[in-house]
């Protein structure tokens, strides 16, 4: 043979099928709840209203042990079916009938053929229109393709839908489409079993598809178990926002919601002349999460550990959940499970987003959860200076950096909420007792008045003064009944120094000194740097049993450095101001032995 005529024989597709099939078996799904969420996508634009999850389990040899695996799945609605021609094209990839259409959920042509395989080494397709004995059935082997025996989708052919699939339903529409997986890859399945299969996905589809099951306008029943005892269970509403009852949760938030909500604020984004409308949406934990959780932390307690699973930032298309983004979170910080965030965009700003094609991502937006415009920014330049540079490039997070600016402005507001919140159980309980530093330095304080009196040191305080003082108490999270103990302690002398956390002004102020007649008030301020890494180091509403030794570590290597650095600041202070090195040399020196005789134990003196 010549060379031509071996060149004119050869496979010359821009993607050889047999090699292709691999790739594409390998194209990043998390686990199998997500390639069977793309199933539920395709059976939610064909207008189903009821389906059904089914699992079938052999006994298989594992090593020494006999064991129920899966051996069989398959997905079944009651859609409108589809003719031979879609259900030809719906099994091939990248190929469909909404490719260009975004009014629903579906669009990029890959979901069924490429969850399918990247699960299963075949899938079998029956559909129908008239009644499920007129289904006309096709279908993919990987083993067939790879072998070069099966070059393209065979021809729909007429074949009722057998029996092992139509005795575990719990009913056939006169329109649907059943979707069964075999030889399925141990080395793909997530979960070998049916049991645990079902459960997760069931978990996932409850929070993904949470909109059509709230609303019931979707019923997703899931079917497992064998030996003559088919379990069958519904997937339930599973809201990252908690604003939903969820009947898994315990009472009361089976029958209440668990957050309330905070805001909502929609952003504008403009794409090619026309404007689209993002939504966000934030919810914090109620009050109640703390009460019921009594003396244990509430990151222990059965909601508290529902709540972690759902940590991040819900991106939301079309009505449909595509991811749950923990990148906007502070990894070590297992408060954020206390607040929930979604954002929704519609499907046209696709591109913008970067969702990828098996609508497990957003990428871009992904991106910006770590960036600052800054970061973006040429020499001088302003925030819209930097967007619009940006969306001139053609560069996606131009669009996006004011929802992105939008988002971290509201999640700060939401931690610090939750930080007063839980402060305000602690303070309840302990403001003044053991181990509070207000105790140890009010002692100290009064040392110190005998020797070194200050002015006014006998002066109550005013009306004016006890109602800001309670006003600061209760801003600071203390609760009523130990803001009118704290009161009456510093009305009569007993109380000289107190200590609170407020939102000041600005953020250049690191803490500030208000006189209340005879007591001090020394206010720290939340906005300031300093604040989160020092006096937040470790919050009693911390699941401190979550955090590992390296993250415990981090956190007080992050405050030792603050603190280097905040004297730092105090020296660069005297060196920009040579003409009061003096006076600044007596501050610190006073300023020293002063904390040194506060530091110092009760029963060891100091000089003054």
């Amino acid at each position: 043979m010549t060379a031509d005529a071996e060149a004119e024989n050869e496979d010359a597709s821009f993607i050889p099928a047999d090699l292709a099939i691999q790739a594409m078996r390998d194209n990043g799904y998390k686990n199998t709840a997500y390639a069977l969420a793309e199933l539920i996508d395709n059976s939610v634009q064909a207008n189903a209203k009821n389906m059904e999850i089914i699992c079938i389990e052999e006994v298989q040899q594992v090593k020494e042990r006999q064991r129920r695996r899966l051996s069989k799945m398959a997905v079944l609605d009651d859609g409108d079916g589809m003719t031979a021609t879609v259900l030809r094209k719906a099994l091939q990839f990248g190929n469909g009938t909404r490719l260009n259409d975004r009014s629903g959920i579906g669009r990029f042509g890959m979901g069924l053929p490429n969850a399918s395989i990247s699960q299963a080494g075949r899938v079998d397709v029956w559909s129908w229109q008239n009644g499920a004995d007129n289904a006309l059935h096709t279908y993919l082997d990987v083993d067939k393709i790879r072998r070069k025996e099966l070059k393209e989708v065979p021809t729909p052919q007429l074949s009722p839908v057998p029996n092992e699939w139509r005795d575990r339903a719990q009913g056939l529409g006169q329109s649907g489409t059943l979707v069964v997986w075999t030889k399925l890859s141990p080395d793909r399945m997530t979960w070998k079993g049916a049991k645990a299969t079902l459960r997760k996905t069931g978990w996932l589809l409850g929070r993904i598809h949470r909109r059509f099951v709230a609303d019931k306008s979707l019923s997703i029943r899931l079917v497992g178990g064998e030996d003559g005892g088919l379990e069958a269970n519904f997937v339930t509403i599973n809201d990252p926002m908690y604003l939903t009852p969820a009947p898994t949760l315990p009472a009361p938030y089976n029958s209440t919601p668990m957050f309330e909500p905070v805001l909502n604020e929609a952003v504008k984004i403009e794409v090619n002349g026309q404007v689209f409308e993002v939504m966000t949406s934030y919810s914090v934990a109620k009050s109640s999460t703390l009460d019921l959780a009594g003396t244990t932390q509430r990151g222990d307690t059965a909601y508290g550990k529902d709540a972690a699973e759902n940590i991040g930032v819900s991106v939301m298309r079309a009505g449909r959940e595509l991811m749950l983004d923990r990148s906007w979170t502070i990894q070590y910080d297992p408060r954020d499970r206390w607040w929930g965030c979604e954002v929704e965009f519609p499907a046209d700003l696709d591109e913008i987003f970067g969702v990828t094609n098996n609508k497990q991502a957003a990428t871009v937006f992904n991106e910006l959860s770590a960036l600052d415009w800054k970061e973006l920014a040429d020499a001088g330049e302003t925030m819209p200076e930097v967007i619009e540079r940006l969306r001139e490039e053609g560069d996606p997070k131009g669009v996006l950096l004011a929802l992105s600016e939008t988002i971290k402005r509201n999640l700060r507001g939401l931690r610090e909420r939750i930080k007063i919140q839980g402060k305000g159980t602690r303070r309840q309980g302990k403001r003044h007792g053991d181990g509070d530093p207000t105790e140890d330095t009010n002692e100290k304080w009064k040392q110190r008045d005998k020797t070194n009196p200050i002015p006014d040191g006998d002066k109550p305080p005013s009306n004016d003064d006890v109602e800001d003082l309670s006003e600061d108490l209760k801003e600071d999270g203390v609760q009523d009944e130990a803001v009118e103990e704290i009161v009456a302690r510093v009305v009569s002398g007993d109380l000289k120094v107190i200590f609170i956390d407020k939102t000041l002004g600005g953020s250049g102020e690191l803490f500030t000194v208000v006189a209340r007649g005879h007591t001090t008030e020394v206010v720290f301020n939340r906005r300031h740097p300093a604040f989160d890494m020092i006096f937040d180091t470790v919050s009693a509403d911390d699941d401190l049993d979550s955090l590992s030794s390296t993250e415990l570590q981090d956190r007080l290597l992050d405050a030792t450095k603050a603190v280097r650095i905040l004297f730092a600041a105090w020296a660069r202070m005297e060196r920009e101001d040579p003409p009061n090195q003096t006076r600044y040399e007596r501050v610190r020196e006073s300023w020293g032995k002063l904390a040194r005789d506060f530091l110092e134990p009760a029963d060891l003196g100091g000089d003054s």
